[in-house]
């Protein structure tokens, strides 16, 4: 939205100096009758500096500051008028004023019984648009709304409003009183206008408690202000200030409406970094500068949350900004010369007046400016916490995770690692499961699968970053992780850990108690020591309380993120494991004798979809740098000698693990067995029924395990599909067996004639091995399909009707496709090929798409509801203005208690927790 603010006091400017600077001196009268006007206002515009008339008129301001200001002059019953002044340093003013007095002025009580509700409804618009719609705006209070009028033909698209008096505001979130002489007010859908002069009064703070409340919102607004961004980038500290700056990346997605809302998958594909060589330039006058700023400039302030998100893996302020002409002219402190030309859209365009703060504010940056960077090993520390959906698990279930890193010294925090390594390790310490998972912005979400095949009751989570490893195993993520089948129940008398921070967390229940397949709502508040609402980034979860019965894990976010205590004479020179910013694989060619030699050579991707050339050194080894990918990938390696012929192998080197060891502070819960499962169905049931009609692929079977989507309608086989060929000839091959199912020439996919769900896809859900693929508007199944070797798939489960347990992404059928347990390392292409080495690389772990269930959207409900987890969401944040956050979710066909589990680090990178039991109601 067009910001025409003539008061742009929202571009707070910081650290102006008053000890110098001149004198402005003058004398007001009436214009008609040049009699004096005692206790007139003047003052310079958007500031505290002020004054009044004496008995004679005339009025004195001293230690004006340098610069170009306006110089308002106001007095009840005249119009108020403002001048341009430019002080020099030493420079001595003078500005003699008449004021014209009002051709009308009504008495207060005449006013007000011309105020009608038209009145009041247009009042509450015009509130909205002039103080704005956040925290501060509710805390801010125009005292004298009827010196405010309205056209007669106003309208939503054209909005606007007059005022034959100064406005005046109380601003009780930020101590200030504001008298705002309004000259234009238009508010359209394109563009607004909010013309004036304000003068800033201090409010008396009834207690000392109050003032420091008033000094700290003062100084939040202030430090995600744009002023505070633009101070910053004049000597390129914006990042360290919680500003980075994107734009649109030349030849990507032109529409934000065609983007996906993952940050991480579109930086670098839709967006780049904006990093001009020249982005700060001398300006035209001493002490102005230009910033070059050109398209459209997205902007992420990391330094705060917001519940309204552009991305899901990005929960903090987002805004757009564009300038005509590409340059943004401002002075020393952030105060923009062509506030014309700048356009914000998002957070930034949502302040109005109640974010103003008078441009001789001085904030305390004392701390930031002064604080100096110790790159000591102490100061260097990441500690890791994994919130995970549940604290144990059934063979063969989904585990989802939300990874919080807390820093030692935040600063540090995108200088740290960028790769998260987790593990599922037996209590014999062997490691049955290894993933890595990307780490943005501090945070990491995914999910996993737990082998059906586990036979032990014991494993444990373990989760570090290779930094973590020269701060010893006390620094590493553990957390036991009981295994279980259908036959064990977890036993245990002790309660569940109830640990609490500083931080305290308040439920509301929409309520009391909740029956079967009910809807629950919940509004969760949470508050710092001192009471006031808090910022935080957080991850809920609900279980089911008899699938998943309450023990003692030993570890939450509370107690599972202190430091290490570092030894002074340790220094990071002295370290062995190197920060992993990007991932890299190693390894090493050899000849014929087993001899590492330098040779260049090729390598294929996915069945030669894709190749690129690299070159061993002299001892054979090489890298292959900075990969970035999702899930497994075959790579092919092929090196030719000077005849044209392949010889040689490739080998990739296997990194060590680190040793394992159980903390004694954690608990595993007691299990016994019992001769019933506690689901209305096994798994070795359904296998029993499949075998039964196994020989007839087109007809209906069960799946082979127990599934999300329930029962699938049709499975195929990996060795009943075409694999030698392309995903059209595998598209192919499915469509014969699967009634009713259709592939376009474009490769479109249709099992149910294609109903639009609500993200615009008319497409089947695709999942790979229980991992829900990316879906939406230009995103087509066989794009997810086509991700997988064909040789790897051991079987296909297709839902042709709709999904109700998958929501609205399980519309149009869900097509599941199951990898092969123990693959072999050789792709079909590439048997017998001599002198090509082939293997399978894992990829990052995918994020996690937990896919709730709405019983009120979906077309068909299931026979039986069994979900453990009911609901997890690890993208919930709260904003420091309400510290609020709200939850639906809806109750199983269980009658025990839901337990609800928030965790989470605040604005402060403190760790925060809160826990709920949801009551149910009884037949």
């Amino acid at each position: 939205m067009k910001h025409l603010l003539s008061l742009f006091a929202l571009l707070l400017i910081a650290n102006l100096s008053l000890a110098q600077g001149g004198s402005i001196s003058g004398k007001v009268i009436d214009a008609q009758t040049n009699e004096p006007l005692p206790f007139c206002n003047v003052f310079i515009n958007n500031s505290t500096i002020a004054t009044t008339t004496d008995f004679d008129g005339n009025y004195l301001l001293t230690d004006v500051p340098v610069g170009d200001f306006d110089l308002g002059f106001s007095f009840m019953g005249y119009e108020a008028i403002q001048k341009s002044a430019s002080v020099k340093d030493g420079s001595k003013l003078t500005f003699n004023i008449s004021l014209v007095p009002l051709d009308q002025e009504l008495s207060d009580v005449e006013i007000k019984a011309k105020r009608d509700k038209s009145w009041e409804r247009e009042l509450r618009k015009f509130k909205n648009y002039f103080l704005g719609s956040d925290d501060l705006a509710a805390q801010s209070e125009i005292i004298n709304p009827w010196v405010i009028d309205f056209p007669d033909d106003n309208s939503n698209n054209n909005f606007r409003a007059e005022a034959f008096q100064p406005i005046e505001i109380e601003n009780r979130a930020l101590g200030y009183k504001l008298t705002f002489d309004l000259k234009q007010f238009q508010y359209t859908s394109q563009f607004h206008v909010i013309a004036g002069a304000t003068r800033f009064e201090e409010l008396e703070a009834p207690d000392p408690k109050t003032k420091a409340n008033w000094e700290k919102n003062r100084l939040d607004t202030y430090l995600k202000s744009p002023a505070n961004m633009f101070r910053a980038m004049l000597d390129n500290t914006h990042n360290q200030e919680g500003f980075f700056l994107y734009g649109d990346k030349a030849g990507g997605s032109e529409s934000r409406n065609l983007r996906t809302d993952i940050f991480a998958n579109e930086l670098g594909n839709s967006i780049v970094e904006y990093k001009p060589d020249n982005l700060v330039q001398a300006g035209k006058k001493e002490g102005e500068y230009r910033i070059f700023l050109k398209g459209r400039i997205e902007i992420h302030y990391e330094k705060g949350f917001s519940n309204v998100n552009t991305y899901r893996d990005a929960p903090y302020p987002i805004s757009w900004l564009e300038v005509n002409g590409n340059y943004v002219h401002v002075n020393a402190n952030g105060m923009v010369v062509n506030e014309k030309d700048v356009t914000f859209s998002g957070d930034m365009d949502k302040r109005k007046v109640s974010s103003m703060l008078p441009f001789d504010y001085k904030p305390n940056l004392s701390d930031r400016l002064q604080r100096q960077m110790v790159r000591d090993a102490g100061s260097l520390q990441e500690k890791v916490y994994l919130h995970t959906d549940r604290d144990f698990y059934y063979q063969g279930d989904p585990v989802f995770f939300k990874a919080y890193f807390r820093y030692a010294n935040p600063d540090y925090k995108r200088d740290l690692s960028k790769i998260l390594h987790v593990e599922v390790i037996s209590s014999e310490r062997d490691i049955v499961l290894k993933k890595k998972f990307k780490i943005e912005n501090g945070l990491a979400v995914g999910e996993f699968f737990l082998p059906d095949t586990l036979k032990q009751q014991e494993y444990y989570l373990r989760a570090y970053t290779n930094w973590n490893r020269n701060y010893g195993p006390d620094s590493y993520f553990v957390k036991a992780l009981p295994v279980v089948s259908v036959y064990d129940r977890v036993l245990s008398a002790d309660k569940p850990d109830e640990e609490k921070g500083e931080a305290s967390f308040t439920f509301a229940l929409d309520k009391d108690k909740y029956g079967k397949r009910e809807k629950v709502k919940v509004e969760i508040s949470l508050t710092g020591p001192e009471g006031r609402p808090l910022a935080a980034n957080l991850s809920a979860s609900v279980k089911d309380t008899y699938f998943s019965p309450l023990f003692p894990t030993g570890i939450t976010a509370i107690s599972g993120m202190d430091f290490v205590n570092v030894p002074d004479h340790i220094t990071p020179e002295k370290f062995s494991y190197p920060l992993e910013t990007s991932w890299n694989v190693e390894g090493r060619f050899t000849n014929e004798k087993g001899k590492g030699v330098s040779t260049p050579f090729t390598v294929f991707l996915n069945n030669f979809e894709g190749s690129f050339d690299l070159e061993s050194d002299k001892e054979g080894n090489f890298t292959l740098e900075e990969m970035e990918f999702y899930g497994p990938m075959d790579f092919s390696f092929m090196a030719l000698d000077k005849k044209g012929k392949g010889f040689g192998t490739f080998q990739l080197t296997e990194k060590m693990n680190p040793p394992f060891s159980i903390p004694a502070h954690l608990k595993m819960p007691d299990i016994t067995q019992t001769a019933t499962s506690i689901f209305s169905y096994t798994p070795e049931e359904e296998e029993t029924v499949q075998l039964e009609t196994v020989e007839v692929a087109t007809e209906k079977e069960s799946a082979g395990s127990r599934a999300i989507y329930g029962r699938a309608d049709y499975v195929i086989k990996g060795e009943n599909l075409n694999r030698n060929g392309t995903v059209t000839d595998l598209l192919m091959s499915l469509k014969a067996q699967v009634p009713g199912m259709s592939v376009t020439t474009m490769q479109e996919i249709r099992i149910r004639g294609g109903a639009l769900s609500a993200n615009l896809s008319m497409e089947p859900l695709v999942m790979i091995d229980g991992s829900v693929m990316p879906s939406g508007p230009g995103v087509l199944a066989a794009s997810n399909i086509g991700t997988v070797n064909p040789n790897d798939i051991d079987r296909i489960e297709v839902v042709s009707r709709t999904s109700s347990m998958m929501g609205d992404l399980g519309r149009n059928g869900v097509i599941a496709i199951y990898l092969k347990k123990g693959i072999s390392p050789m792709p079909a292409f590439s048997l017998g090929s001599p002198g090509m080495s082939n293997m399978i690389i894992e990829g990052f772990g995918m994020p996690s798409n937990f896919v709730p269930f709405d019983y009120d959207t979906a077309e068909e409900s299931p026979e039986l509801d069994e979900r453990v987890t009911l609901y997890w969401n690890p993208y919930m944040v709260t904003e420091s203005g309400s510290g609020k956050a709200t939850l639906e979710f809806y109750t199983n066909d269980t009658q025990s208690p839901k337990y609800l589990v928030v965790e989470g680090l605040d604005i402060n990178g403190n760790p925060v927790r809160g826990t709920l039991l949801i009551p149910a109601a009884q037949d």
